[in-house]
């Protein structure tokens, strides 16, 4: 999200101090993250304190606060947890926006300052922890648990690809974005379909589910100058296999994260699934920002339309999945790419 917010300053200044006496002297807006329905701040105070403000719209997923504050309060402190209000709740609510606020750290995300072995060892070690935390028997009834079901992903895409059958789209961002599709459709298949075969088997095993962040990439953690790592954005957490939280970990950063968590045996069969999932939630979330998203404007659809062609680049999200691919039982495993 690269545009200021639609919200008054004045409003954001008030529910600070009424809801979490905290007095803002400056709000610098943060063009940070991906989200279109999000946007963060950086509030500075009159004597040095700085936190990290959070305004959000549309549909909200309380897990999204209630799982990080709870494993931060069991020691986990490389957990970015929110702040609780004067009312001990962790987001308040104002006008379509709630708001969260964490306290600020200074530093940058792994994606902009890099990420050396020492930094993705530390990661590993921070998510061995995360994975060996136990929920309490109540609290976290809405927490959201892995079913296995791509029926949706490939239902979307039918339904759109019927939609535009025979379309050139509106205007060039449409009709790039069609092209694309067009251009990789058997690859697309090829994804859906084995997310659909690997489902079948996943259902009938029982699995260990883990507490994961779903959502483990170099921008959703923070270095700060003293080089320790810190995890943000828990908006995808869940209850899955611990696969989940390996989708990112892979190339010449996978040795230094395993070497952090400890020796692990990897299920294939789920990381594969995971894989194809992730490429597969990628292209569909571009292909809705390009041509159901109204509230956009042409810059951030032209991004999506460049995201959803860079997805097929060399190693980058679909190589994933077909790399991930060559590690299954033989009569699981796909075709490779170009002949997809």
């Amino acid at each position: 999200m690269r545009k200021k917010l639609n919200i008054p300053e004045d409003l954001l200044r008030a529910c600070l101090q009424e809801q979490y006496e905290i007095s803002a002297v400056r709000l610098e807006f943060l063009p940070l993250g991906l989200d279109t329905r999000a946007g963060v701040y950086h509030v500075l105070c009159e004597h040095g304190d700085s936190y990290f403000l959070k305004v959000k719209s549309g549909s909200f997923y309380e897990a999204s606060c209630l799982v990080p504050r709870y494993l931060r309060d069991q020691g986990i402190t490389a957990v970015v947890a929110p702040l609780a209000t004067k009312s001990h709740t962790l987001w308040t609510q104002v006008g379509d926006w709630r708001v969260i606020v964490y306290q600020f750290i200074a530093g940058d995300t792994g994606l902009h300052l890099g990420m050396t072995d020492e930094n993705w060892q530390e990661v590993g070690a921070i998510f061995k922890q995360i994975h060996q935390v136990l929920l309490p028997p109540s609290g976290f009834q809405l927490l959201r648990q892995e079913t296995f079901d791509p029926t949706e992903y490939a239902r979307w895409a039918r339904a759109f690809e019927t939609q535009m059958a025979g379309s050139p789209g509106n205007n060039q961002v449409e009709y790039a974005l069609l092209s694309c599709w067009i251009a990789h459709q058997p690859t697309i298949h090829t994804l859906l379909t084995y997310m659909e075969k690997l489902a079948s088997v996943l259902q009938r095993e029982t699995l260990p589910y883990v507490i994961c962040h779903a959502d483990l990439h170099a921008n959703n953690v923070l270095r700060d100058p003293a080089d320790h790592m810190f995890v943000i954005d828990w908006d995808d957490v869940m209850l899955a296999p611990k696969e989940r939280d390996f989708i990112f970990v892979k190339g010449p950063e996978a040795g230094a994260f395993f070497q952090g968590y400890g020796r692990t045996e990897i299920d294939w069969v789920t990381l594969t699934y995971y894989q194809c999932e992730r490429a597969v939630q990628d292209l569909i979330e571009c292909a809705q920002e390009v041509f159901f998203r109204d509230d956009l404007g042409e810059e951030s659809k032209a991004d999506a339309a460049q995201l959803f062609s860079d997805l097929f680049a060399e190693n980058n999200n679909v190589d994933a999945a077909f790399a991930a691919a060559a590690h299954l039982p033989s009569g699981l495993r796909f075709h490779n790419k170009e002949e997809a």
